[in-house]
């Protein structure tokens, strides 16, 4: 999630890094807070990354009426249309799933598992995707960088291990979501690096962009 335009000058670093270990995400934008340059989103799209919405605003007032909500999910659904766009995630992860079952769009990325950290505690005890009307949500099963790093001031990735371990164990979607707003600094992106390379060492993943996993689901389905 790119959160602030100084975020968005970073994201080429961070993608140099994901390649470097094999693999290109997905980077969710917030069309209304910051000047997209579509310099950086053009060349990110080039080299094989995904695109993806991050609310509109990220003003906190997705879900403050239903009558709001219905008239902004207009706004997403244009902005998703004109940049060709597949996925959202709602700001600071803000939801309610009855709502949310109106939203046109592949998939949906905005519930964790589990977590008492955002502003919105709580999540949808699934590590595995499911049906939000008709969008398949992919739950968000890793603690977030934000969490791990801010909060906790974990000094190492041994929790993101750990949790993809008894992840794997069950058959789950290992989805994380880091900003490069705020891994602004060597020793961040060195986190980064060594959780990318731990992924790559591990036998029989399958690693793909959220709207790859969206499509096998619905396929699946």
């Amino acid at each position: 999630d790119v959160e602030m335009d100084t975020g968005l000058r970073r994201a080429p670093a961070l993608a140099a890094l994901e390649q470097e270990m094999g693999f290109t995400s997905c980077w969710n934008l917030v069309p209304e807070r910051y000047p997209i340059d579509w310099s950086i989103v053009n060349e990110l799209r080039r080299q094989g990354f995904e695109i993806g919405l991050h609310g509109v605003k990220h003003d906190g007032r997705l879900f403050q009426s239903h009558a709001f909500f219905t008239e902004r999910l207009k706004t997403i659904h244009g902005y998703a249309r004109e940049w060709g766009v597949e996925g959202f995630r709602s700001p600071s992860t803000l939801r309610n799933a009855e709502w949310m079952t109106a939203m046109q769009l592949s998939y949906d990325s905005s519930f964790p598992d589990t977590d008492p950290y955002e502003p919105q505690p709580g999540g949808c005890c699934s590590i595995w995707p499911y049906f939000l009307g008709s969008m398949v949500e992919l739950p968000l099963s890793l603690p977030q960088d934000h969490t791990l790093f801010e909060i906790l001031q974990q000094k190492d990735v041994a929790v993101w291990q750990k949790k993809v371990e008894w992840i794997a164990a069950h058959g789950g979607v290992a989805m994380l979501n880091v900003h490069p707003d705020y891994m602004l600094t060597d020793e961040r992106l060195t986190f980064y690096r060594d959780f990318l390379r731990y992924m790559k060492g591990r036998q029989g993943q399958w690693h793909v962009q959220p709207r790859e996993a969206a499509r096998w689901w619905r396929e699946r389905q």
